[in-house]
């Protein structure tokens, strides 16, 4: 790595909408509580995900899960892009998991939907995470 080249921080990974390929997810610095979504353009490039939305392409390099660049990755973003809330976006991970369990092996729904209860209190240690992490999800469904 370059001198010029800086760590940014960790990213972490959620399924796409298609569940072929996996979605970087960037936690925001300036704006606590939130999250830049990035796709996977080029081997070790990914782009913004409501920055091509928009019609711009705003590109960040990762090398294993950490960010590597010049630029901070909040910075030159299209003017209309803000960073998504990390509840909608937890979410949204949540459903996608779920989805998947019923797509891969043939689950019912309501099956996938009680076993998704019952991880989220695993995997959101406190109450009001869970709590969070629930109502983002029934927005999620019932504002689509």
């Amino acid at each position: 790595m370059s001198s010029d080249r800086m760590e940014h921080g960790k990213v972490t990974w959620m399924r796409s909408s298609q569940y072929k390929n996996d979605l970087a997810v960037y936690k925001s610095v300036r704006k606590p509580g939130h999250v830049y979504k990035f796709f996977r353009k080029r081997d070790r490039e990914y782009c913004c995900c409501r920055c091509r939305e928009l019609g711009k392409w705003r590109s960040i390099i990762i090398v294993n899960d950490a960010v590597i660049g010049r630029k901070n990755p909040e910075e030159d973003h299209h003017e209309e892009c803000v960073p998504v809330d990390e509840n909608a976006v937890k979410a949204q991970e949540v459903d996608r998991d779920m989805r998947q369990e019923v797509r891969s092996n043939g689950k019912r729904p309501r099956e996938a939907y009680n076993e998704m209860l019952t991880t989220v209190a695993k995997k959101y240690k406190s109450s009001e995470e869970q709590v969070n992490a629930n109502e983002a999800f029934i927005k999620a469904i019932y504002m689509a």
